[in-house]
C-alpha cells in the first residue's frame, strides 16, 4: 500500500481516498523495511534509477514521519504470525501474516492492496479494507 502511496502507481488514488478520510494511520516498523524493500526491487528490475530510488525513499521516510502513526512490530506478532501461516487452509506468505497479526493486536482494520492477504485476513477474522476494491 506505501508502494503505491509513493511511486505514484494506478491505484494511488483508491490510497489517497482512503487515508484522506480517516485518522493518520498506523504504520508498522516491518511495513517501512518492506516497503523500502520493494523500492530496492524496483531498480534491480529496472523499472527506476538510483537517483529515483532515492526520491522515493526520501518520500516514503518524510510520509511515514508526517502522515502516520509508527508501531514496532514486537514477539507476540511473529508467534501470531506462525501460527496464522500454520493454519491449515490459509494461503499467506510470512511478511502478511506478520502485518496481518499486528492489526489484530491492535484491534486495527488492515489496508491492503494484495488480494490474497484479504482473503487471509478475512478468514483469520481480521479487520480488513482494500481501497482498490471500494
Amino acid at each position: 500500500m506505501l508502494v503505491a502511496l509513493i511511486t505514484r502507481e494506478p491505484t494511488s488514488h483508491h490510497v489517497d481516498d482512503v487515508l484522506q478520510r480517516n485518522d493518520p494511520p498506523l504504520v508498522s516498523d516491518f511495513c517501512v523495511a518492506e516497503s523500502s524493500s520493494a523500492i530496492a526491487r524496483l531498480v534491480r528490475i529496472g523499472n527506476r534509477t538510483l537517483d529515483e530510488a532515492d526520491v522515493l525513499f526520501r518520500d516514503l521516510d518524510l510520509w511515514v514521519s508526517s502522515s502516520s502513526d509508527r508501531l514496532a512490530v514486537d514477539q507476540g506478532d511473529i508467534e501470531m504470525a506462525t501460527a496464522f501461516v500454520r493454519r491449515p487452509g490459509i494461503t499467506l506468505r510470512a511478511p502478511d501474516a506478520i502485518h496481518i497479526a499486528a492489526a489484530h493486536r491492535l484491534g486495527a482494520t488492515l489496508l491492503t492492496l494484495d488480494h490474497g492477504m484479504a482473503h487471509a485476513a478475512a478468514a483469520l477474522g481480521v479487520d480488513h479494507f482494500n481501497p482498490a476494491e471500494a
